[in-house]
């Protein structure tokens, strides 16, 4: 079997993951054919040079050496230079979260050497699956989009990181819950809004809405009980208030941990599915895709791309 040409994104910021990067690499060099790699800034030109990279290595398989926001940045240069019929997309899944590869198979590298096994194997020899992709005001992306209260943790959690972060702090978990907790005592989040699912329309409060393309969300959690993310459809979750929130949010996480134990899971009686979701609110309001800011806006349009993706999976 021919060893796959492969294009590599790496995000080097993490200092707490360089060793763990570096073996991930050097393993991926010995099992692939590695024929370009980048390592991203976290600027606005990451975009433009990830596609100039797919668009001159035109390789087999660009692999998103990170986490979830890597994983997003591969995706859109797949799709924005039209290359996602000739190249694939893989994960090594190097980040905090990294929810993309865990709602298709894969483990965080930190978990171990078979969890980095089970990726280069993947990447080398493992299935090209045709999978959903989203689309949020014409931008892709490959697991959510969040309207509302997590959009306004995210926020919340890089003003704090990049004021913490010339003194040597990284981000990870701890500080998202930090974000967390002082976004919940700020207390209105989202605002009144009219919702259409494939133009069904209400109007409704929403303190957080979720749209859901992967089966694993936000850390991990899990709406649905099933989700192959090749069924054409997003998975829409809406929560009114404060306290649908805290009743929804730990069900998720419940029913993640039944579906990683192997066990049947029941979706939640508030999941709706659609192809397109547009929402309108009296108020501009923070959106977030793939962990990354949208910014604020009054109006979102978002839809599903149905198999525009090929995707590296475990065998």
């Amino acid at each position: 079997m021919v060893a796959p040409r492969v294009a590599v994104l790496v995000n080097p910021r993490s200092r707490a993951r360089a060793r763990l990067r570096a073996r991930a690499l050097a393993r991926l060099a010995e099992r692939t054919r590695v024929v370009a790699e980048l390592e991203t800034r976290g600027d606005a030109g990451d975009a433009r040079r990830a596609g100039e990279l797919v668009a001159a290595a035109a390789p087999d398989v660009l692999v998103a050496a990170g986490g979830d926001g890597t994983a997003s940045l591969a995706l859109r240069a797949l799709l924005e230079t039209k290359s996602a019929e000739r190249s694939a997309l893989a994960l090594l899944p190097l980040g905090t979260g990294n929810n993309a590869a865990r709602s298709f198979g894969l483990r965080a590298l930190a978990d171990g050497e078979a969890a980095l096994a089970l990726a280069v194997a993947a990447i080398e020899s493992g299935p090209r699956r045709a999978i959903d992709v989203g689309l949020v005001a014409g931008r892709a992306f490959l697991g959510s989009v969040a309207i509302g209260m997590d959009a306004d943790v995210l926020a919340l959690r890089n003003r704090m990181h990049r004021h913490l972060a010339p003194r040597g702090v990284e981000g990870g978990y701890g500080l998202y819950l930090a974000g967390f907790g002082a976004s919940l005592l700020r207390g209105a989040h989202g605002g009144t809004a009219r919702l259409a699912l494939d133009g069904a329309g209400e109007t409704c409060a929403l303190y957080n809405l979720a749209v859901v393309n992967a089966p694993v969300y936000a850390g991990p959690l899990r709406f649905d009980g099933a989700n192959d993310c090749a069924d054409g459809l997003l998975d829409v979750l809406a929560v009114a208030s404060a306290a649908e929130y805290f009743s929804e949010y730990p069900s998720a996480w419940l029913r993640h941990l039944r579906v990683r134990a192997g066990a049947d899971a029941r979706p939640s009686p508030r999941l709706r599915r659609a192809r397109e979701i547009r929402v309108e609110f009296e108020q501009p309001v923070a959106a977030e895709a793939d962990g990354e800011e949208l910014g604020v806006a009054a109006a979102f349009e978002i839809r599903v791309q149905p198999g525009a993706l090929r995707l590296c999976v475990p065998g």
